[in-house]
This record gives structure tokens, sequence and C-alpha cells, in this order.
């Protein structure tokens, strides 16, 4: 399926708020995972998918971690317990959808891209995330298994930090924390590897080098295009005067987290540029060498043009030839081209020619 856009023929003449998936099924069978706690407990537990409803659990928070977009009616008893907007719930289950933020009256949502590195086919995979959160609950969406969040997570358990002594909206700055340095992290490693195309551009640039680098541009240009409505998802939180994000406690977190945003989006434009400079210096490498190829056949040109003078004239049929009848015409001619030859080097070496 293709990264740049999904296909949306799916909810094409539907009403506005279906529940309809668009994008690729990864995991079978969807998993739900419920994080409760406060200041001063913190549990888990794994949920049945098929139960009727998502347990209250006193007077803590609850975080509902749901992997797995496909099933609509999951997704329809989820947002009826919770009263989600149903444009949102359509946001959630469209894979394909561009990273924003929006507020409703009785939550906020939130949607991007998770990204990683796939080493075996060289790109960048994306799996989107999706954040739906009041005072007291976040229920997070993704497509498979598999995220950043362990360090949340475990932070949870053990009590570390602010995290449990806060709403949900805190919650929330710490998964998207988690995500903004993975996108940190993907930005330094694809940086490492173009690096090191600099010494292989100089030393011996071939047209391997030009495929790489194209590989590498067209991996920063999708990151590009994921990063960009980040930026200006995050000015949006910062600029929401919702009662669901605490400005005094949250909201300088919020800010810093733009600022990160924006100095991963810089580093991207950085390694672009990078690429189009090595791009540059690579026709630059062979465009000398063609020239040091051609100067040296030049001087070879120039060297066997006297000398073919000299052949031609004495491999005409003239019937008289004077030199022809002296012994050591023969010798005299080839110390003429041997003298002709090593002058005309001498002079082209002089000028530094070769």
């Amino acid at each position: 399926m293709a990264r740049f856009f999904k296909k949306r023929i799916e909810n094409k003449g539907l009403a506005p708020g279906a529940l309809v998936f668009i994008g690729q099924k990864r995991i079978e069978n969807p998993t739900l995972n419920l994080h409760f706690y406060n200041s001063e407990v913190y549990d888990q537990e794994t949920l049945n998918p098929d139960q009727p409803s998502i347990p209250e659990k006193g007077n803590t928070i609850r975080w509902l971690n749901v992997v797995g977009l496909h099933d609509s009616d999951l997704m329809d008893r989820i947002q009826q317990q919770f009263g989600l907007h149903p444009l949102a719930m359509e946001d959630v289950m469209n894979t394909g959808q561009r990273a924003k933020f929006e507020e409703f009256e009785d939550h906020l949502f939130i949607t991007l891209k998770m990204l990683q590195f796939d080493e075996k086919s060289g790109q960048v995979q994306s799996e989107q995330l999706s954040l739906l959160f009041a005072d007291n609950f976040l229920i997070s969406f993704q497509e498979q298994e598999g995220d950043v969040f362990n360090p949340v997570r475990e932070r949870l358990a053990e009590g570390r930090g602010q995290i449990r002594k806060r709403d949900a909206d805190y919650l929330a700055y710490a998964l998207l924390d988690t995500v903004v340095d993975s996108y940190i992290y993907l930005v330094e490693h694809l940086g490492e590897k173009i690096d090191d195309l600099e010494l292989r551009v100089l030393d011996n640039p071939d047209d391997s080098i030009v495929a790489e680098i194209n590989a590498f541009k067209r991996e920063l240009h999708f990151v590009m295009k994921v990063m960009k409505p980040v930026k200006e998802l995050m000015a949006g939180v910062i600029r929401s005067n919702s009662p669901f994000i605490h400005r005094k406690e949250t909201m300088p977190y919020f800010k810093d987290l733009e600022g990160l945003v924006l100095h991963t989006l810089e580093s991207v434009d950085t390694y672009r540029n990078l690429l189009s400079d090595y791009l540059n210096l690579y026709h630059t490498s062979i465009s000398t060498k063609m020239n040091d190829i051609m100067r040296v056949l030049t001087i070879f040109s120039a060297i066997f043009i006297p000398l073919s003078f000299f052949a031609g004239v004495y491999g005409t049929n003239f019937e008289y030839f004077p030199e022809l009848q002296y012994k050591y015409s023969y010798f005299i001619f080839w110390s003429l081209i041997v003298i002709v030859a090593g002058t005309m080097l001498w002079y082209f070496k002089r000028k530094k020619w070769f």
C-alpha cells in the first residue's frame, strides 16, 4: 500500500462519522490493555475485546491502549462508552490520516504517525497513532503490536516522576514525547548512514552511490511529509484553551516538545541539503574524471598528429625519394619521431597540462 496516500474508496458516499476501516490490516485480532492509576495505586489488565464495556476503577485515570483498528463493532462500543465524537472515531479508523489536533466538547483528539527504520527493506515504516483524552481517561489507538511506550509504562508501574500525580493531559504529553524521541533517533540513525556516504563519494564514486543518495532522499522526503503536520499539531495544542489541558502545569512541557519537533525538522532539512550536495559532488567528480581522461587522450592525439605527418610523408609513393637510399634513414626517421614526441611531452608537462 502506498506510503504517501491511502485510497478512500471504502467510505465513498457514506455519511460523515461512519466507522469504516481504511488501510492495511496488520493484526488478526484486536487487543485491549487497560492501565489505571493515581498517586497511590497502579494496575493494568488485558481485556477481552468481546466484553461489552470497559471497567471503571474508582477514582483513577484510565489509559486504554487499543491495538488493531479494523473491528468496527469494537470501535463502536468504545465510542458509545466514552462518548467519543463520530468524526474523531472516523479519523481513528482512517490510517492515511494527516497529523492533526482537534478539540471536541467532551474530549481532545490527536493523531500522528509513529516511525521506525526497517534495516531489511531500507525504508522508513509508519504506523498511525491516535489519542483521545479528557481529564480522567486516555485512549490510544495503534495499528499493530510494538510501540515506543515502554518507558512510559515503566514510569507508571514504578511511580517515577510526575506522571501518576497528573491528569490524562500529562500522560498524553508523555506518549507524544516518546514518539518525538523516536523521530529524533530515526533522523540520527539516517544521518549516520548519510555521513558515511561522503567518503565514498570522494574516494570511489559509482552508480551505486547515486542509487543510495536517491533512496535516502526519498526516505527523508517521507519523514518530512510525516513530521511537518506534527509541527502544526503542536502549535494547535499550545494555542488551545481547552480545560482538558492544564496551561500552568502541562503546557510548558508541550512547548518544549514543539521545540524538539522544530529541531528535528531542521535536521531533516539539513540532511536533505547535504544529500543534494553529495549528488552535486558526485557529478563534479565524474566530470573531473572525464576531463582528466579527455585531457590525456587530447595529449596523445596532439603527439601523434606530427608523427602521423612524418609517417604520411615517408609513406607516399614518389619514385625519387633521396632519403630512402641512405643506409641510416630508418634510424634517423625513428629518432626524429622520438625526439618530437619527447619534446612535446616535456612541453605539456612544463605547462602542467597533465
